[in-house]
């Protein structure tokens, strides 16, 4: 499905962003996709400070991997390896971002929610002085990953929403947590499992988009596997976008119950906050209808107390409906572009 007016020896192949199934690929042509990405993205962060007219200095704690150690200055950035986040490394980090101090933090919120809540439970503070927010992206962002963030760095956390196919871009602005959808980047729909538009305040759909960006290899319609929650507020800062509430995930991170039904599980993914002075990383994974297994990187004070907290919340929920195995492990691996996954649903 390339466009005849491409040669396709002069493309770029890349790959779709999902951390599940098998990735697709696609061409782009490099150069304008690029330069196009970049104004979108630029444009967008000047609602959280960002002055395209000078030089803004950020720290990445995302997939770019240093060429040597855990950390390297390229270009502008300070980039720190998001795949050694130890007690011993998160020391490092915050001297060299003191000694950096950043405009920005651009991270994964699962990157950079390890180091924030290394610095509240250490009671570190920070003390940036150009610091002017945290950019998150690329992964659903949690209240409870927002409230640690914030806390740590005492700026406030935006969160943007893309995909590596290009087809749909949003962000949200200095007076609301909604996601602005631009529409001058594609078409957006919110779409139900029998297909129709979702129009209901607070209602689930699976968002579908139209680029308007990909000359070589247009994406119509294109169904993200992402769900988002509806709404039909405006926000205060006038622009008049299509706006989300939130992500609310993966349509993998559903879970299915002995009955054969789905149940979202994204809303459980703040239980191991609730327990992290005894448990490091946690994740869900099923293989099997009915039964969930959680898996646990515990920490030397974990206890029974702990283990009966997560059975007893997840059965309030789903009661005999669904069996819970908890299942201790020595880590939970990221995914190659260094993304942590809450859940892996193999059915």
């Amino acid at each position: 499905m390339i466009s005849t007016k491409y040669k396709k020896d002069s493309l770029h192949y890349s790959t779709t962003g999902g951390s599940t199934g098998i990735p697709m690929g696609f061409y782009i042509d490099r150069n304008y996709d690029r330069q196009r990405e970049w104004a979108f993205i630029s444009h967008m962060w000047t609602r959280v400070g960002y002055d395209v007219n000078k030089v803004n200095r950020s720290v990445v704690l995302r997939g770019r991997i240093p060429r040597k150690g855990i950390y390297e200055y390229r270009d502008r950035d300070l980039i720190l390896s998001s795949y050694k986040l130890t007690e011993e490394n998160m020391k490092i980090y915050i001297d060299l971002i003191r000694q950096f101090d950043p405009d920005f933090i651009q991270a994964y919120p699962s990157s950079i929610l390890i180091l924030s809540d290394y610095i509240n439970k250490n009671g570190i503070r920070i003390n940036l002085n150009n610091l002017k927010s945290v950019i998150c992206a690329s992964e659903n962002i949690y209240d409870f990953q927002r409230e640690s963030i914030e806390k740590a760095f005492n700026v406030r956390v935006y969160s943007f929403y893309g995909h590596s196919e290009h087809a749909v871009i949003g962000g949200e602005c200095e007076k609301s947590t909604y996601y602005h959808l631009q529409s001058e980047y594609g078409y957006t729909e919110l779409i139900n499992e029998m297909g129709q538009d979702v129009t209901n305040e607070d209602e689930i759909g699976e968002i579908v988009v139209t680029g308007f960006n990909n000359y070589v290899m247009p994406f119509i319609r294109y169904k993200t596997m992402d769900l988002a929650i509806n709404t039909n507020q405006t926000c205060e800062c006038g622009r008049n976008y299509k706006l989300i509430k939130r992500i609310e995930g993966r349509a993998q991170e559903y879970i299915i119950t002995k009955d054969g039904n789905k149940s979202i599980l994204t809303g459980f993914y703040g239980l191991f906050d609730d327990v992290k002075e005894a448990v490091k990383m946690g994740q869900f994974y099923q293989d099997e209808k009915g039964i969930l297994e959680v898996r646990i990187v515990r920490r030397e004070n974990y206890s029974d107390k702990h283990n009966k907290y997560i059975l007893d919340k997840l059965k309030t929920k789903y009661g005999d409906n669904i069996d819970i195995k908890i299942k201790f492990v020595p880590q939970i691996d990221r995914t190659n572009r260094g993304k942590y996954r809450y859940m892996v649903q193999k059915l």
